[in-house]
């Protein structure tokens, strides 16, 4: 397939208001792409669109609960008109949900589900068939190392990301014959404000200080903007971000009698 020039591309990104998401599109503005950040936050949207337009960048904003399929097929015909067809899209928006499995409700699960999969599968379908139609375009799935690191505290978060692994590779295989690529990324522990957005149940309400701690000392979302870039440019199919991910990714596979000890840890 033709690797998409990021100059001039037009680059979707959901989830795009804060954290990895406002950093994928800051990183897209300095590369020239015309950006286009979505949030469920309107003004966190536009406040990302108004970032990219200082850097010089042409950027617009817009505001879509990624978890209604109706309002992202919409935002994908809206994006159409106002702007252009997309060549690029990022599917960032994401939530978590932690604590023992039997201390979070089915409501936590449909909520997490909405998003982290229902909300990557709108994407895909809403500008998928657009890229398929012209024969061109990228999807960038953002995961998580939790799809294929098991945790015993993150049994639904771990389940919806490795689920958004196993899309991506079907997607990737469907797709390749009509030059249209799809990459997933999978970030570590990322410096971001992902745990305004977490329910936590059960003893992990106690850890929420540390939980904290940890993300203020870990890597920069900048680093995955980096990875989603790269992934566009040399059309990879699996990019893990942060070396204990990377660790993590092989070692499971070489082996996997790991799963149980890292999971209990």
């Amino acid at each position: 397939m033709s690797r998409i020039d990021p100059r001039g591309a037009v680059v979707v990104v959901t989830g795009a208001g804060s954290g990895i998401g406002a950093a994928i599109a800051d990183r897209y503005a300095g590369l020239g792409a015309v950006v286009v950040a979505t949030d469920i936050d309107e003004s966190t949207a536009k406040a990302t669109a108004e970032a990219c337009r200082q850097r010089g960048a042409e950027a617009t904003s817009y505001q879509c609960d990624v978890a209604n399929a109706d309002a992202v097929a919409e935002l994908s015909q809206q994006i159409s008109i106002d702007v252009c067809t997309v060549d690029i899209l990022v599917n960032n928006a994401g939530v978590g949900v932690g604590g023992p499995f039997l201390d979070t409700t089915v409501d936590d699960w449909v909520w997490l589900r909405s998003i982290n999969i229902d909300g990557v599968v709108h994407g895909c379908r809403s500008f998928g068939r657009e890229m398929t139609d012209r024969r061109r375009g990228h999807i960038v799935n953002i995961a998580s190392g939790a799809a294929y690191l098991p945790n015993r505290r993150l049994a639904g978060y771990c389940a919806s990301k490795a689920a958004v692994v196993m899309l991506s590779r079907c997607l990737r295989a469907d797709w390749a014959h009509l030059d249209v690529g799809v990459s997933v990324v999978c970030p570590g522990v990322i410096n971001t404000p992902i745990l305004q957005n977490t329910r936590l149940r059960g003893s992990a309400v106690q850890e929420k200080d540390l939980l904290a701690k940890a993300f203020r000392i870990s890597h920069r979302p900048e680093s995955v903007a980096k990875a989603v870039t790269q992934a566009v440019r040399h059309n990879r199919e699996l990019v893990s971000v942060g070396i204990e991910t990377q660790l993590g990714y092989h070692a499971m596979r070489l082996l996997p009698q790991l799963n149980a000890l890292v999971a209990r840890v």
